[in-house]
């Protein structure tokens, strides 16, 4: 369940206007379908559907996109959180094929809505990724492979080139991809809910689902003061409650990531207005937003509260790589939790009775949130049976807190596989 730590003072809060408070559920209402969950698969869900004819109910247990939806990098690109030469090799290259020109669909679907209504959201094209050691020739073979096998456009970076864009010492080579950009999370949210009450979704927040069951042809989702009677029931919970519907919740593991905003910059080191990370196993992600801040993201965690001291912890990693900036203030600082499976594919599916799910978007949720509530609802519209290609990475439980203890194991071993990495090639260079 939520942390009661889990901070509202996020820079994207402070540079939103959320409007009212929607009403909290009271009473009985119908549907066709029911969307637990106010982030982003739920609010992409529930729009779909609107779109398609179908009446629907959305309840958000606090405020619309409250949880990792509106508090993420606010990245958008192609793919998933795991890489496509690993789902490759779980399902073949050609199904790995589909499931990556799916991801470009979530990708294009977020660009266009945005583009059609308020194009001020988006903040910038383009998305670098930079190594810390030098190694060119397994850039290179990277960049290749994803546009042999999945005809992604991607540009290589030799070290000067990388420089002039990031200028440290830290970076060497690294790979572009100019189909990536980047936004403003949670404004894009909000408007997906106000489009969504536009074509005809109900939407209440403030009212957490207490629990559902089957009477007859309809599911019930009841809250505390209300239930809603529908035909599908659309469960996009991610981890902040893995209670609800058990398939999906004991398949879930909550994985915390930090983010760090500064006060305006006068700086010579960022001269991109592109997102930019480092391909560490846990690395960190940047990019320069309104009024020339710095925002700063890393420190994968399966820790669920906020550390003490998070802005000096963040602006510690921030000056390890940029010693030039000096000591910027943190303005704001703040945690996220994201839902992850272990296998790092999201959870798209349906148990063929009413019941159906969107979740796991941990890592890399911008562009899959969007997939999935595309592919639910023309499943569900239109009895498209496109989802069905996420079966493979169906729900299986994640160890409970084995699988924390386990996730977190395997968090530290990545770092120091990284540290030896900059360690041998660094000799080598």
């Amino acid at each position: 369940m939520i942390d009661a730590n889990y901070s509202d003072r996020t820079w994207y809060e402070a540079t939103a206007e959320r409007g009212p408070l929607r009403p909290e559920l009271s009473g009985r209402v119908e549907a066709d379908n029911c969307v637990i969950g106010g982030g982003l698969a739920g609010l992409t869900t529930a729009l779909e559907l609107a779109r398609r004819g179908q009446s629907v109910v959305l309840l958000e247990a606090r405020r619309i996109a409250w949880g990792a939806s509106g508090r993420n990098g606010g990245f958008v690109s192609n793919g998933f959180a795991e890489g496509m030469g690993n789902v490759a090799k779980r399902v073949g290259l050609e199904a790995a094929q589909a499931l990556y020109q799916l991801s470009r669909h979530g990708t294009e679907f977020v660009r266009r809505e945005i583009a059609e209504t308020d194009p001020s959201i988006k903040a910038g094209e383009g998305w670098q990724g930079c190594i810390r050691y030098s190694n060119a020739a397994a850039k290179q073979a990277a960049v290749a492979e994803m546009a042999r096998d999945y005809g992604q456009e991607m540009q290589f970076f030799d070290v000067a080139e990388t420089r002039a864009r990031v200028n440290t010492l830290r970076y060497f080579q690294s790979s572009y991809d100019p189909t990536a950009f980047h936004m403003h999370p949670l404004r894009y949210s909000l408007m997906l809910a106000k489009k969504a009450e536009i074509a005809g979704a109900r939407i209440f927040e403030n009212s957490p689902a207490a629990n559902v069951e089957r009477q007859g042809a309809v599911w019930v989702v009841r809250t505390a003061q209300g239930e809603v009677r529908a035909a599908n029931v659309v469960y996009c919970m991610s981890s902040l409650d893995r209670t609800l519907h058990k398939p999906t919740g004991r398949a879930v593991l909550p994985v915390a990531t930090y983010v760090a905003v500064t006060e305006p910059l006068t700086q010579d080191v960022i001269r991109t207005r592109s997102a930019i990370s480092d391909t560490r196993r846990a690395g960190n992600y940047y990019r320069l937003v309104g009024e020339g801040r710095l925002l700063w993201g890393g420190a994968i965690t399966t820790r669920v509260s906020e550390p003490r001291r998070l802005a000096e912890r963040m602006k510690g990693d921030m000056i390890s790589v940029f010693p030039e900036l000096g000591n910027p203030r943190i303005d704001y600082a703040w945690s996220g939790l994201m839902g992850y499976a272990p296998h790092f594919m999201p959870l798209i599916g349906s148990d063929g009775q009413g019941q159906w799910w969107a979740t796991a978007f941990g890592g890399h949720g911008m562009n899959t949130t969007a997939m999935g509530g595309i592919l639910l609802s023309r499943a569900i519209a239109a009895k498209d049976d496109e989802f069905r290609r996420f079966e493979p990475f169906g729900p299986q439980w994640a160890g409970g807190p084995f699988g924390r203890a386990g996730v977190q194991a395997g968090y530290w071993y990545m770092q120091l596989k990284d540290r030896l990495d900059e360690r041998r090639y660094g000799r080598a260079a």
